[in-house]
């Protein structure tokens, strides 16, 4: 343990899955210093991981091909390599790797062949946060040190340029605060509700708060969509903010919210990583409830979950429980925010 020099941490999904590793990249970090921490990521979270002062190095594994990057794992001479999220290409990067230390989730049988030193993981019964499974895997390394030395940091980092892209945007439209920031749209991996509902929401809440501005965010994709929303609005206090550029400038623009609003997506968990006040609307599902999928290290974060009391179907991609007095609920929760701030 002494001896470690070169560690491979990889996080391969999707970005609020890749902002619940921060603490884990952190506290591997803190337990190693004068370790190299190589992260394996998926492009669109680079960065993300880039920007964390405390990495010394990030692999786009979607810039190569499966044999150059297989030939490049090996190359690093890692000490340890550390899977946080575990399938068939991770299993064979980590055999790749030579790495004497071998740790991820023990779930599919091939995974108890390829961790040496692997934790038995049964996600799919939720019963803790996501990052809370993250550094269960990386205590395994070392639990009395990972004890010793254990501080939670979740922080995101972003840079002048960022900031100053925000602010641009934000000075061309001549926003002013107190600033909604909402992410509508999401992946598809919990249910949210649709595009129409969002329309019904933002106005209801235009109409309460009459001091505030909306800026609706979305990827450059999606940025017609977007703007389908706020022509729906029919409101000049909204704004469509399409980012097309670094993802960090997204983080920019939900840092300058007084309260942000989104499902259980990407941006919400940026949002928390930023400690904002938060309305986050959830699904009751276990596999996707808050529990398992919330903000994770900060508290000021109100889950509304349309169907706690009432039977959903999980196959509809919105919400089929999601109502009048819901919207009200989340009308209500933000306004209070609103004020506190």
């Amino acid at each position: 343990m002494k001896d470690i020099k070169r560690i491979i941490i990889s996080r391969t999904d999707k970005i609020g899955d890749l902002v619940l590793s921060i603490p884990s990249f952190f506290m591997v970090k803190k337990m190693y210093p004068n370790a190299e921490i190589t992260v394996l990521v998926r492009k669109y979270n680079y960065e993300i991981v880039k920007n964390l002062p405390y990495i010394d190095r990030v692999v786009k594994i979607d810039d190569y091909r499966r044999v150059e990057l297989i030939e490049k794992i090996k190359y690093f001479k890692a000490d340890v390599f550390i899977a946080l999220y575990n399938d068939e290409f991770v299993m064979q990067l980590a055999k790749a790797s030579g790495a004497p230390i071998k740790i991820g989730p023990l779930s599919k049988i091939k995974s108890f062949f390829t961790y040496n030193k692997g934790v038995l993981q049964k996600r799919s019964k939720s019963i803790k946060n996501e990052a809370e499974y993250n550094l269960d895997l990386v205590k395994k390394l070392d639990p009395k040190k990972f004890d010793d030395l254990f501080e939670l940091n979740t922080e995101i980092c972003y840079e002048e340029k960022h900031k100053k892209a925000v602010e641009i945007f934000i000075a061309e439209k001549e926003i002013k605060s107190p600033l909604l920031v909402i992410n509508p749209f999401m992946g598809g991996s919990a249910k949210n509700i649709s595009d129409e509902e969002y329309v019904e929401l933002i106005k209801a809440v235009l109409d309460k708060a009459e001091n505030i501005n909306v800026v609706l965010t979305c990827h450059i994709s999606e940025e017609d969509r977007g703007q389908r929303i706020l022509d729906g609005i029919g409101n000049q206090r909204g704004y469509l903010y399409a980012n097309g550029g670094d993802l960090l400038n997204l983080a920019a623009m939900i840092d300058r919210a007084d309260v942000y609003f989104g499902g259980s997506t990407g941006p919400t968990h940026i949002a928390g990583s930023l400690k904002k006040s938060i309305v986050a609307i959830y699904p009751n599902k276990k596999t996707q409830a808050p529990l398992r999928w919330g903000v994770f290290g900060h508290r000021d974060v109100t889950y509304i979950i349309p169907d706690r009391d009432k039977k959903e179907n999980y196959k509809h991609k919105f919400f089929d429980s999601y109502t009048d007095e819901t919207r009200e609920e989340i009308v209500k929760a933000i306004t209070l925010k609103l004020r506190k701030d």
